[in-house]
Parts: C-alpha cells; structure tokens; sequence
C-alpha cells in the first residue's frame, strides 16, 4: 500500500478529503443560497464525520449513525432553547446532561474520538445564538442535513456494500456489550467528575464576566478524557498543549479577517487534518479542532476576532487549570479505589 510523509497512508488521506467535503459543501450550499445564517447548525450536524476514523466502513456507519443522532438531540435541545430564551439553571442542567448522556454513550459504544467535547460544542454555542420560532425548523433541518451528508459520504466510500438492514442489530450488539464490559462504579466516577468539572467552569466563566462563558467548559471537555488511562496527567498537558496551541493557530488564521469564502474553507481544511491526527494523537487533533471550533462559533455571526480569540485564550487557560485539578483528584479517587483490589489479590 503506498503511503505518505508522516506515515499518513492513501485511506487516510481519502478519509481526510471525505470529512473536509462532509462540512464544506453543505456549508457552501447555505452561502451560496443566501442562507449563510444556518451554515452553523449544518457544521456542527457534520461533526458526524469525525467519529469512527480505522473502523471498518460497515461499523463506521454504524458509529456515525449513533453519533449523528445524538448530535441531533443536543442541537434540537440547544435550539428549543434559544428560541424560548431559556435562563442560565436550566443549560446549566442540560449541560450536565449532555456530558453524562454522551460520556456513557461514547464510552459503551467505544467511540473514537473518546469524549464528549463536541457534545459540548453544540450544546452551549447554538443555545447562546438568538432564534426566532419561524428559524427554529430551517436550523434544525440543516444540521440534519449537515449529519446526513457526512453519513452518506462514508457509505458510498469506495469497497464492500453497507448492509442497511444490520446496523440496528449491530449498534444493540455493541451497546449490550460494551454495556456488559463496562466498570460501572469507575466509569460512575469519571463521568462525575467530568459533569461537576464541565459545569463549574461554566459557572465560574460566567462569574468572571470574561465574554464568551462556552470556551472554559469546551476546554474542561477536550482534556478530560485524559483520566482514564494510567499516564492521565502526561496526557492532560498533552491535551492543554494542544489546546492552547490551537488557539495561537486560530490567531494566526483569523488575523486576517477571513471573508465568508475563506472562513469556509478554513473550517473544511481543519476539519480534514483532525481527522488525520484523531486516531493518532488527541493533542495533535486539537491544534485543529480549536480553531475549526473557532471558526464554525462565528459562522454567519461576523463577530470581531480579535475578542473571540482573546476571550479563547483565557478561558481556555481557565479550563486547563480546573481539568487539571480534576483529573488529579479523580486519578487519587480511582487508585484508592484500586488499591484494596490489589491488596485483595496479594
């Protein structure tokens, strides 16, 4: 099999172009349209293409199916939201719904990217842009339109047919045995412990009055898979470097103040390159996947940039630092936890 620098092989780079043409072309049919004001909702829909990266195709599917359609609910959630001008207690709540409902669904599931940051994405930056009733279909259609696309672009990737009729009775099997498989007080503990830190630094966030209070809980959610394995805190300053990184990356990028076109273009390419890096290395990822969250946050908005990117900085380094604080506590929580079954052992 031929491959390229960096030990990126031809399937890679296939599935890169596929996962930049998920989000681009459905965004580019909204500018083009005139509907550049609902191109948000159809890229965070594509997020879809993400998930499932060294699967095979089948399973794939099978992966993006699930995860389309949790994608789904949170964006319907967030825009309900909006459109009733709900207060801050009740996202608050959803918040942490979102981080449980995701966290336990990825993980039964065995999803790659591990996590729930994109969940968390949606979530908080679609419930803070204003809606009228009369937008709330057309928003909600295109992000449906966003998840599908990126669905049916993997299942017509060249090789063997997707079998339609076993993704359900595939999807239960999975669910039942990761289920099965699952370490249900350890994984009790870690979804905890990401819900109380993704909430908090909302909560702090908004008490700091800094602007955009979404980025700190974005944050907390990009680095707090880190706890589960044993290197937890390597991982962690792995993840805060990728993040802080990102936003430099994103300075550099928007410096220039990208125009409709550009920004698109700038959204589908880091969407590409993620791909590349996410079953590789989430750190590496997040160089991209900062500024591609960036981007896609100011879709149709054109806020200014330099705020946005400054307000990033910031709270990213808020949510480093209270990731941080939580993934060392909850590493102490589940080696007291494993420390009377070794000694049970001995």
């Amino acid at each position: 099999m031929r491959s390229f620098p960096f030990k990126v092989k031809t399937p890679d780079l296939r599935a890169a172009l596929r996962v930049g043409l998920s989000v681009g072309l459905p965004i580019l049919a909204l500018y083009a349209s005139g509907h550049i004001h609902f191109a948000v909702y159809a890229a965070f829909g594509a997020l879809t293409s993400l998930f499932g990266h060294s699967e095979t195709r089948q399973r794939r599917v099978e992966t993006q199916v699930v995860v389309g359609a949790a994608l789904l609910v949170t964006l319907v959630a967030a825009v309900v939201y909006s459109v009733a001008a709900g207060p801050e207690w009740l996202l608050s709540i959803m918040l942490a719904a979102v981080v449980v409902g995701a966290g336990s669904l990825g993980t039964i599931m065995g999803w790659a990217p591990r996590g729930d940051i994109f969940f968390v994405l949606v979530l908080l930056i679609l419930a803070g842009i204003p809606l009228t009733t009369a937008e709330m279909l057309p928003a909600i259609a295109a992000g449906v339109g966003g998840a599908g696309f990126s669905i049916l672009l993997t299942a017509l990737e060249p090789g063997d047919a997707v079998d339609a009729r076993a993704l359900a009775p595939n999807v239960r099997r999975r669910t039942l045995a990761g289920s099965a498989a699952l370490d249900k007080t350890r994984h009790a503990i870690v979804i905890a412990i990401a819900a109380l830190s993704v909430t908090g630094a909302w909560w702090l966030a908004r008490a700091l009055d800094i602007g955009h209070p979404f980025w700190a809980p974005i944050a907390v959610a990009a680095v707090i898979p880190a706890l589960t394995p044993a290197d937890a805190m390597r991982r962690a300053v792995h993840l805060v470097g990728g993040t802080l990184g990102g936003v430099c990356i994103a300075a550099v990028l928007f410096a220039q103040q990208p125009g409709p076109l550009a920004l698109i273009l700038i959204i589908a390419v880091c969407q590409a390159i993620a791909e590349l890096f996410l079953a590789r290395n989430f750190g590496g990822a997040l160089l991209f996947i900062t500024p591609l969250a960036i981007g896609m946050s100011n879709l149709g908005r054109d806020l200014p940039w330099s705020p946005l990117l400054m307000e990033r900085l910031v709270e990213a380094g808020i949510g480093a630092v209270i990731a941080l604080v939580a993934i060392f506590l909850g590493s102490l929580i589940l080696a007291g936890r494993a420390a009377p079954r070794l000694d049970g052992k001995a």
